[in-house]
C-alpha cells in the first residue's frame, strides 16, 4: 500500500489484516516520481514481484478554472495521471518479463463526461482513461496478452472529497459497492467498469448525438456539488 498520510495507510493496512491479508504499508507522496520509484524498488527487493497494480490515488479541487490555483491544477495532474504512469513504469517490466499481471486504473465518470467547475479534474481523468486505453492497445501490439487492464469509472462516491454532491438520476455511491464492482471487474477481466452501469447508455448517446446529448444529459442528471466560483486565483 502506498499513501501520503501515515495514519491513512496504517488504518487501511490494519483493516486488511483483520480480513486475513498480509500487508506492507509505505508512506509515499504519489505526486513525487522519485518517491514512487524508491518505494517500488523497496517493494521489489523486500517483497517480490507485483502481479496486480491498482492506481487509486486521486485528488480534486471543485472550482471554476480561474478560481483554481496553479498548484492545485499541478497536483491534480501529478496525482491523477502522472502517478499512474510512474507506478506502472516501475512495476510493468516484471509483468512484461512474465507476461502476467493486471494494471488497474481508477479514473472517474468525469473521464468520459465533462462537468462545470471541474475543468482541471475532468482533464486529468480524461487523461487517465486515455492512459488505460493506450496502455491496453500497446500491450496487445506487443503480444503481452497475459497482462490484463481494467479502468474503473464511478460517479459521485461518498468519500467527502466533494462537498454535498447530488444527482437526479440516482443516489450517491457508497465505497463498498464501488469496491465490489471493481473486484468483480478484475476477476472477470473487464476492460471498462462503469458504476452505475447505465453510464454506458449515456456514453453511447453522447457519441451518436454529441451536442444534443450533452445538453439533455445535463438536464437529466442535474449533478450538483459545492464549488468555489468567482474567486480569481492569484497563482
Amino acid at each position: 500500500l502506498f499513501c501520503l498520510l501515515q495514519h491513512g495507510v496504517e488504518d487501511t493496512a490494519a483493516e486488511c489484516e483483520r480480513l486475513g491479508a498480509t500487508v506492507q504499508a509505505f508512506v509515499v507522496d504519489c505526486s513525487k516520481r522519485e518517491e514512487i520509484y524508491s518505494a517500488a524498488e523497496k517493494v521489489k527487493k523486500d517483497i517480490g514481484d507485483v502481479s496486480i497494480l491498482v492506481n487509486n490515488a486521486g485528488v480534486i479541487t471543485a472550482a471554476d478554472l480561474l478560481s483554481t490555483q496553479d498548484h492545485q491544477i499541478e497536483r491534480m495532474f501529478e496525482v491523477n495521471i502522472l502517478a499512474h504512469i510512474w507506478t506502472t513504469r516501475a512495476f510493468l517490466p516484471t509483468m512484461m518479463n512474465n507476461n502476467h499481471g493486471h494494471v488497474v486504473t481508477v479514473a472517474s465518470a468525469a473521464g468520459h463526461f465533462v462537468t462545470s467547475f471541474m475543468v482541471a479534474y475532468c482533464s486529468s481523468k480524461f487523461a487517465a482513461v486515455g492512459f488505460h486505453k493506450a496502455l491496453t492497445e500497446e500491450l496487445s501490439t506487443l503480444g503481452k496478452d497475459g497482462i490484463k487492464t481494467t479502468c474503473l469509472c464511478p460517479v459521485f462516491i461518498n468519500t467527502g472529497f466533494v462537498k454535498n454532491p447530488s444527482t437526479r438520476l440516482g443516489k450517491i455511491l457508497e465505497i463498498e459497492e464501488v469496491v465490489e464492482a471493481l473486484m468483480e471487474g478484475i476477476l472477470t477481466n473487464q476492460k471498462m467498469i462503469f458504476v452505475p452501469s447505465n453510464q454506458r447508455v449515456a456514453l453511447l448517446l453522447e457519441r451518436l448525438f454529441p451536442e444534443r446529448a450533452v445538453a439533455v444529459l445535463k438536464k437529466l442528471t442535474n449533478a450538483k456539488f459545492d464549488a468555489v466560483v468567482g474567486q480569481r486565483s492569484t497563482q
